[in-house]
C-alpha cells in the first residue's frame, strides 16, 4: 500500500493520456492554474522569505557578531519553516489542482493536502452554466479568472458549483469546454456570458 497515494504529482499526465486514448486526443482538453499564480503565490513569497531571512542574519551579524549566530539561525529556520507551509500548500494547488474535459464528463481534480485528494465530476447534461469570474488587478491585467460551473438542480449559492480558480484565459477555456461537450451547452454559456463578473 503506498502511503503517500493521495500525493501522486504523476496523476495529471497519466489521466490525460488515459482520457486521450479513450476519446481521441482532439476531445480531450486538460488545465490547471496559471503561471501567474505560480508567480504571485509562490516565487515572489520565497524570494522575500529567503530576502528577509539573508538580511536579517546579516543585520544581526554586523550588530553582534558571531557570538549569538548560531541561536538566530535556528529561530530564522523555524520562523521560515512555518512560513513555508502556505507556500507549499499553493504550490501543490498549482501543481496538483486540474480539470479535464471529454465530451461526457467534467472532472476535477482538488489537491487537498498530501494527504487529501478530491476528485469531483459530472456529466455534460448536468452543467447548466459556466461563468467566468475576475478578481484581482493583476489577475484581470493578465486575463486570468475563476470558472465556474453550475449543474441542473442547484443554485448559485448551493454546494453543486464546481469552480477551478486562477485559470489562464477563461474565456477561451470556456469556449473550448463548448466545443468538446456539445452545441447545446455552447448556447447555455453564450446565455451566461452577460453575469459575468468582473471585479
Amino acid at each position: 500500500m503506498k502511503i503517500f497515494s493521495n500525493f501522486d504529482t504523476t496523476i495529471r499526465r497519466m489521466k490525460f493520456q488515459e482520457y486521450q486514448e479513450q476519446f481521441g486526443p482532439e476531445n480531450v482538453i486538460m488545465f490547471g492554474r496559471s503561471k501567474l499564480y505560480r508567480v504571485i503565490k509562490v516565487v515572489i513569497p520565497t524570494f522575500f522569505l529567503i530576502a528577509a531571512t539573508v538580511l536579517g542574519l546579516v543585520g544581526l551579524y554586523s550588530r553582534l557578531g558571531s557570538d549569538y549566530m548560531l541561536y538566530f539561525v535556528i529561530a530564522f529556520a523555524l520562523f521560515d519553516l512555518v512560513r513555508l507551509f502556505p507556500i507549499i500548500g499553493k504550490y501543490m494547488d498549482y501543481k496538483l489542482d486540474f480539470i479535464i474535459v471529454t465530451p461526457d464528463l467534467l472532472i476535477m481534480y482538488d489537491q487537498g493536502g498530501i494527504f487529501n485528494r478530491n476528485i469531483i465530476s459530472t456529466n455534460e447534461k448536468s452543467i447548466k452554466t459556466i461563468s467566468v469570474k475576475k478578481t484581482g488587478l493583476f489577475y484581470s491585467i493578465f486575463n486570468n479568472g475563476d470558472l465556474i460551473f453550475l449543474t441542473e438542480g442547484d443554485t448559485t449559492g448551493g454546494g453543486g458549483e464546481i469552480t477551478l480558480r486562477r485559470v489562464p484565459k477563461p474565456e477561451k477555456r470556456r469556449k473550448e469546454i463548448a466545443r468538446i461537450m456539445s452545441k447545446d451547452l455552447e448556447t447555455k454559456i453564450l446565455d451566461s456570458i452577460g453575469g459575468d463578473s468582473v471585479a
